[in-house]
């Protein structure tokens, strides 16, 4: 599904990455879940040293009411229809019900560039917007059998509220960029000091940000060119770069 910042080409790379501070047991939450591309590579079992599963849970959590809503219909068997006509996109645009999947279906997956509202994507030869987006939110749905979702903000996640050793992955919209009009504007300095104060009572932190970000005592984790394996798209100058940081109990 077409979903603006969705992840869907260095999400598994990303997901490998946070997998290395997970343990046993220990609970994975993505803050800013969007499309679901990292999470969907999270295992729900962990291995023991000495052989064997472990139960380790997963977590979504997302500002915008109406994909939640979208996923949790997803996650019960709901499978989206595979043509949404211009009319379609009218009438969901005009009412945007928040309890209707087809809202954010339609509004992300229909629009262009999958932005919210951002207008109705015409079918091409080759691309056929609502049925790639019905098919992708299946396969997800698939992928993420059993993973906790949650309609929430991260300014109401206060430290203390996940257990010492959460895996925290968070993919909040990028500083200097546009935003999400599906959700409030959004306070990047507010947000680093959030998470540096979860990374304070133990929770390990991944924060993915664009090529211009550098805070101040983080990790970079990992560096990748998204985008067609960093070919250039139309109307960019330079491929867009993906930089994911860290900050654990002790950095």
């Amino acid at each position: 599904m077409q979903y603006l910042g969705g992840k869907s080409d260095v999400g598994k790379r990303i997901a490998e990455v946070c997998a290395t501070r997970r343990t046993p047991g220990s609970l994975f939450v993505d803050m800013f879940c969007g499309s679901l591309n990292v999470v969907r590579h999270i295992a729900d079992k962990v291995p023991l040293a000495g052989g064997g599963l472990v139960d380790s849970p997963r977590l979504a959590v997302d500002a915008c009411g109406p994909l939640v809503v979208m996923w949790r219909a997803a996650l019960s068997g709901w499978v989206p229809p595979k043509v949404v006509t211009k009319e379609d996109y009218a009438r969901i645009k005009a009412t945007q019900d928040p309890h209707d999947p087809m809202t954010a279906l339609v509004l992300f997956g229909c629009s262009f560039g999958g932005k919210w509202c951002g207008g109705y994507a015409k079918d091409r030869p080759k691309q056929r917007y609502a049925e790639c987006a019905s098919n992708g939110v299946v396969k997800k749905a698939r992928d993420c059998a059993g993973l906790a979702l949650e309609h929430n903000t991260f300014g109401n996640k206060h430290p203390g509220c996940w257990p010492p050793g959460t895996v925290l992955y968070c993919d909040p919209p990028y500083a200097a960029t546009t935003g999400y009009k599906a959700i409030e504007p959004f306070n990047s300095g507010a947000f680093w000091s959030w998470a540096e104060r979860h990374a304070q009572v133990g929770v390990h932190v991944f924060v993915s940000e664009g090529r211009t970000c550098e805070p101040v005592g983080w990790e970079l984790g990992s560096e990748q060119s998204a985008s067609q394996g960093g070919r250039l798209t139309p109307g960019r100058k330079e491929p867009r770069v993906d930089r994911l940081f860290y900050r654990g109990p002790r950095s």
